[in-house]
């Protein structure tokens, strides 16, 4: 089984408009799906045929339809609840643009993290592999999911953790590694306080290898949207590239990705195939107008068109 965590998961709702009349009245029809990364990566994990339960935090009026959209998405799930209101994240798309209204969340309590802390590593027992993904909620530390990771790592599971700023800077300074992480090639740089770009995968290669706080984490995989990936996994560097294709929503593609790669590690795949997994799942995300959903229809042609090069 896998199991992702989603500590602030929220109701996605997508809204389509061909023109945003300011100041008037738009009538449009909602599109809601059980959102947040983890629960992106539940769906794919879903779609890939794995045995997958979420895990995280729910509250409130909002919790209960969260549960029930996870339901229809065929996602088992083990939350713990809280007191506060789960939160709704609106996409506006409009005039060929996305405009995003994202609320922060609930305040969690000590006692509430304490009890999510206390089920989830009663969950790890049963798990073959571990995602954590996205943002924390207010009241939670910022060294959470280091604490996660290590309980993971103690309990000799991989985990993957996709998240960013002061969460992620804790995990890297803690003593305990998760077995995967996937910056982007804009957090990478602010990371490593550099500007690089796509062409200098040996440029950047030698800083991932030079930076202590990466040592100990057998996979960093830099992601660059439809210029591929760069992967360093123990001493080894790969470039990855990948097919040309025709994006229709690339949301949620980074959260796909992480679910391939969940979905070949928990196998016991190779480097190049946990590669090309992750890869060809952010690309066929990229190809469905659904956020976490695959065109598996093209999983052949993707697959085979990505290549994955040692340097």
């Amino acid at each position: 089984m896998i199991l992702t965590v989603t500590m602030n998961p929220s109701i996605d709702t997508r809204y389509e408009v061909d023109h945003l009349v300011i100041d008037d009245v738009n009538r449009v029809t909602p599109h809601k799906t059980a959102g947040g990364k983890g629960l992106n990566v539940s769906r794919v994990l879903v779609q890939l045929g794995d045995d997958v339960l979420a895990t995280g935090l729910l509250g409130g009026h909002a919790g209960a339809y969260l549960g029930n959209l996870m339901d229809e998405d065929h996602i088992p799930h083990r939350f713990t609840p809280i007191a506060g209101e789960s939160r709704t994240c609106i996409a506006l798309l409009h005039d060929g643009n996305q405009t995003e209204l994202l609320e922060s969340g609930p305040t969690v309590s000590a006692e509430e993290l304490e009890a999510f802390l206390a089920n989830y590593e009663d969950l790890l027992a049963g798990a073959s592999c571990i995602t954590i993904s996205g943002s924390l909620p207010k009241g939670v530390p910022a060294t959470c999911y280091a604490q996660m990771v290590a309980a993971a790592v103690a309990a000799g599971k991989p985990v993957l953790l996709d998240t960013s700023g002061v969460a992620l800077d804790a995990a890297l300074e803690a003593a305990a590694k998760p077995t995967l992480i996937k910056p982007n090639l804009t957090e990478i740089n602010a990371l490593l306080g550099t500007a690089f770009t796509t062409e200098q995968a040996d440029e950047l290669g030698d800083a991932v290898a030079a930076d202590a706080r990466f040592q100990g984490i057998p996979w960093v995989v830099v992601t660059m949207g439809a210029a591929g990936a760069v992967a360093f996994h123990e001493g080894r560097r790969y470039r990855v590239t990948t097919p040309a294709i025709e994006a229709v929503n690339a949301t949620g593609s980074g959260d796909s990705t992480v679910a391939g790669f969940a979905h070949a590690i928990a196998q016991g795949a190779d480097d190049e195939t946990v590669l090309r997994c992750g890869n060809t799942c952010g690309k066929l995300n990229a190809m469905d107008p659904q956020t976490g959903h695959l065109t598996m229809e093209h999983w052949d042609e993707v697959y085979n068109g990505i290549t994955v090069t040692q340097l």
